[in-house]
C-alpha cells in the first residue's frame, strides 16, 4: 500500500519539535551568538502551517508561532525592510523580540540550510542541493551584511529603537552531507560540531552502495531540516530509483538514523559551486 503524503497537523507539530530540540547548523558566530532555541515552548493547540511556501519562510511563520507561544519573549516586528529614504531596499530583519526576563530587545536572524561536501583536489566545496547556493559565500553574506543591519544602518530602523542597544542572534538549522565515500569526518569553522550531518550521493551509485532491495523514502521538503528521530513514527512515499533526477532528493532508509541526499548526474556543476 503506497503510503499517502504525510498531514499538515503532523508535519507542521514536526516542525515546531524540530525548532526546540534539532541542533543547530552554526555555533557562535562573533557577529551573533547561536539563538537559545531551548528556551522556545510548543503550542498547546493546532497551529497548522502553510507548507506550499518557500523552506525559509515556512519556518520563519513557525518560528513566529513559537515566539508567540513562549512567555519570555515578545515579537515587536518581524519583516522589518531596511530602506534609504530614496526607496532602495539595503536588507530585512527577520525579527526583532524583547526578552523579557533580560530585557534585552533581540535581532533574530533565521535561515534553513543544506550543503553537501564536494572533495576536489585543490579544496573543498560546499554547494546547496541547488549547487548555485553555497555555505562560504552564504556565511559571508551573514557576517558582513545580515547581521551588521542594526549597527551599519541604526538611523535606519523603526525611530523606537533607535537608542536601544540590539543584541544580535542567529539560529541556522540544515544539515551538512558527505559523500558516502569521503575520507574523513567534514570539519569546517563555525559549523556546530554537534549539528546534523548526512551522507549523499549520485544517482548512479545507489544501486552499489544501498543494494537493489533496499526501501527508499522521500523525505518531503518541509520535512528537510528535522532530524529522523523526530520523524520516526511519519510515513513517508517510497522512492522508486528508475525515476528520472533533475534535482536533488532527500531520502531515509529504512531502518536507519542517517538522511541521504541522492543527486542527479554531473551535479555539481563546477561554476555553479564556485567559493567566490
Amino acid at each position: 500500500m503506497t503510503a499517502m503524503a504525510p498531514s499538515t497537523s503532523i508535519v507542521s507539530k514536526a516542525l515546531f519539535q524540530n525548532l526546540i530540540e534539532g541542533p543547530p547548523l552554526l555555533g557562535d558566530l562573533p557577529e551573533g551568538s547561536a539563538f537559545p532555541c531551548h528556551s522556545l515552548v510548543k503550542p498547546e493547540d493546532e497551529h497548522p502551517l502553510n507548507l506550499p511556501q518557500k523552506l525559509g519562510h515556512l519556518y520563519e511563520d513557525a518560528l513566529a508561532v513559537l515566539l508567540a507561544t513562549t512567555p519570555q519573549y515578545d515579537t515587536l516586528a518581524q519583516s522589518i525592510q531596511i530602506r534609504q529614504k530614496s526607496g532602495l531596499t539595503l536588507g530585512e530583519l527577520d525579527f526583532l523580540v524583547r526578552d523579557l526576563i533580560s530585557n534585552q530587545l533581540i535581532h533574530l536572524e533565521l535561515a534553513v540550510k543544506f550543503y553537501l561536501a564536494v572533495e576536489t583536489e585543490n579544496r573543498l566545496l560546499l554547494p546547496g542541493p541547488d549547487a548555485r547556493d553555497n555555505y562560504f559565500r552564504k556565511l559571508e553574506k551573514m557576517r558582513s551584511h545580515q547581521l551588521q543591519l542594526t549597527k551599519t544602518h541604526r538611523d535606519l530602523l523603526p525611530e523606537k529603537f533607535r537608542g536601544e542597544e540590539i543584541v544580535v542572534q542567529q539560529l541556522v538549522h540544515g544539515c551538512v552531507f558527505n559523500h558516502v565515500n569521503a575520507s574523513e569526518p567534514l570539519e569546517v569553522e563555525f559549523l556546530n560540531p554537534d549539528g546534523r550531518r548526512g551522507k549523499w550521493l549520485h544517482a548512479e551509485e545507489c544501486a552499489e552502495y544501498f543494494g537493489n532491495d533496499a526501501r527508499l523514502e522521500v523525505i518531503p521538503k518541509p520535512l528537510w531540516p528535522v532530524p529522523l528521530e523526530i520523524m520516526s513514527g511519519i510515513k513517508l512515499k517510497k522512492w522508486e530509483p528508475d525515476e528520472g533526477l533533475d534535482r536533488c532528493v532527500m531520502v531515509r532508509a529504512e531502518g536507519g538514523s542517517t538522511p541521504y541526499f541522492i543527486a542527479p548526474t554531473g551535479y555539481p556543476s563546477v561554476h555553479d559551486s564556485d567559493r567566490g
